[in-house]
């Protein structure tokens, strides 16, 4: 049997993920304050800072440690990117199942996906997002997280729905429905023991996706838990924007351009810190895909060395006939 390599680099990112996320805040050389420093060591020693002794992977420009900000954020950044592909696969499995069994649920799930796979998901996201009404909504956090689940859930039905017509062209489907099996014992004894493997392997493969357009967002300074509030100033005008407030990677992003020149280190190891995971969930997703195609191979081979078995005494008399015949 050939060692599935992406597997285990899958399961030994998401191991150090998991690690950075309980024993993250405990490493030695890690500010769980965040402090802000305005200077260091000297009145003209400005942030941000050099890496260095101090700063493993320098600092950002109110003089936080990087290192820090991107080892304590692990826990927030993953559980955003988690929590939107579980609630996108807890919708969008039933959403498929039901699609597979009644014509007039297929007929809106392709409408759904016809709607919303005209645009580029980050563009229709943004377009959304940037109406006057999400803007002021003090309920912004979670309208975002619901648009982006709605965005998502439909593409995923979809390919439940096939995964579900696949086994509908079997033998063992058409005995179950002539013995009178509901969609309930379907599920149970057909789809979920049949699909667990494959729709495991999209959900890592989705959780790698989610982090991707999370990073992306960043970029244009969008981000999932993000409030409405008034700039300071002086007199004149009012000044309103929308600020993060949440510790996630894609912070380091939104000053990209000017950051790059000045302060490359930031929105480098933020990128490294969005990729490694990414890859690790994409691995991973693809590990569970060769799992399943080996212990399907296997299973296969079983059946047809059982079989084989099963004609073996049968050919033994034949040739013993024969034997006798001469």
């Amino acid at each position: 049997m050939k060692t599935n390599k992406s597997f285990i680099f899958g399961i030994t990112g998401c191991g150090l993920l998991l690690f950075l996320i309980i024993f993250g805040p405990y490493l030695p050389g890690i500010d769980e304050n965040l402090t802000t420093r305005s200077y260091f060591h000297s009145f003209f020693n400005l942030p941000p800072y050099h890496p260095s002794r101090d700063f493993i992977l320098g600092s950002d420009r109110k003089g936080r440690d990087v290192l820090s900000v991107l080892v304590l954020g692990t826990k927030t950044t993953l559980l955003t990117g988690a929590g939107l592909s579980a609630a996108v696969f807890a919708l969008a499995i039933p959403l498929g199942i039901s699609s597979a069994h009644f014509p007039y649920i297929k007929v809106i799930l392709q409408g759904w996906n016809y709607l919303f796979s005209r645009i580029p998901l980050i563009f229709f996201f943004m377009f959304i997002v940037t109406i006057p009404f999400f803007i002021f909504s003090q309920h912004r956090p979670i309208w975002m997280f619901i648009i982006l689940v709605v965005l998502e859930t439909g593409k995923i039905a979809e390919v439940i729905e096939k995964n579900i017509q696949s086994i509908h062209q079997t033998t063992y489907y058409e005995a179950a429905m002539i013995s009178g099996t509901g969609i309930k014992g379907l599920f149970k004894w057909y789809y979920w023991p049949i699909c667990l493997p494959q729709w495991l392997s999209s959900l890592s493969t989705h959780i790698g996706n989610m982090l991707f357009l999370i990073g992306q967002l960043g970029i244009f300074n969008i981000f999932l838990s993000q409030k409405f509030i008034q700039l300071p100033g002086g007199p004149g005008p009012t000044f309103y924007g929308v600020v993060n407030t949440a510790n996630v990677w894609p912070i380091y992003l939104t000053n990209i351009i000017n950051d790059i020149k000045v302060a490359p280190w930031i929105p480098i190891f933020a990128s490294c810190f969005i990729i490694f995971p990414m890859l690790s969930f994409f691995a991973l997703g693809e590990g569970i895909r060769q799992l399943a195609m080996q212990s399907h191979e296997s299973s296969s081979l079983q059946k047809k060395s059982t079989a084989r078995l099963k004609k073996l005494p049968s050919l033994l008399g034949r040739g013993s006939k024969k034997g006798t015949n001469l």
